[in-house]
């Protein structure tokens, strides 16, 4: 009976402890409310450009902010290669998110960084997110406010044609709101 109230107990720490770690590495973290004590891990991230970037999602490197590398996308992993800025041969292509975590203190800033799986499978890529979102060496999935606004005029169009409802309208023009400045 004593065994029995020991593994039933072990069991129950087990679980209690499986869920309060899974509560937080699945938070979502958000560009306009960085705070030093959320400094961690998540499995999802809202950018400075209001698209959602999730654990598993595919990213496309887009071009680099110096002449023949890239100053926020490195390669290697700090232990057993060292990390190095990756080359410009990487435009192009897709890497998939492995993890994202903030980072950083009061005095150096805090940052969003993301690892990725590399290419070639064998490089696993480090992205500081918002830098290279910013200088363009990583293609973002929100919308500049010029396409926002320019989406905006489209579907006001169709439903001054009669494409679609008022309804249907509202719903987009509330989703490209937030893009809009």
């Amino acid at each position: 009976m004593e065994n029995l109230k020991k593994k039933i107990m072990k069991s129950l720490i087990f679980t209690i402890a499986l869920f309060v770690s899974q509560q937080l590495v699945s938070q979502e973290l958000k560009y306009d409310s960085l705070s030093v004590s959320e400094k961690g891990e998540y499995t999802s991230y809202v950018g400075s450009d209001g698209g959602i970037y999730k654990v598993g999602d595919k990213l496309r490197i887009g071009v680099p902010s110096s002449n023949k590398t890239f100053a926020f996308i490195s390669q290697g992993d700090g232990i057993i290669t060292p990390f190095e800025p990756v080359s410009s041969n990487a435009s192009g292509d897709e890497t998939e998110i492995k993890r994202i975590f903030l980072g950083g203190n009061k005095r150096t800033g805090l940052n969003v960084t993301m690892r990725t799986k590399g290419a070639i499978g064998l490089l696993n890529y480090t992205i500081k997110f918002e830098n290279a979102l910013t200088t363009g060496e990583i293609k973002g999935y929100g919308l500049t406010s010029d396409e926002a606004l320019a989406e905006l005029k489209k579907a006001k169009d169709k439903l001054d044609l009669g494409l679609i409802t008022q309804d249907e309208f509202n719903v987009i023009k509330l989703r490209l709101a937030a893009f809009i400045k």
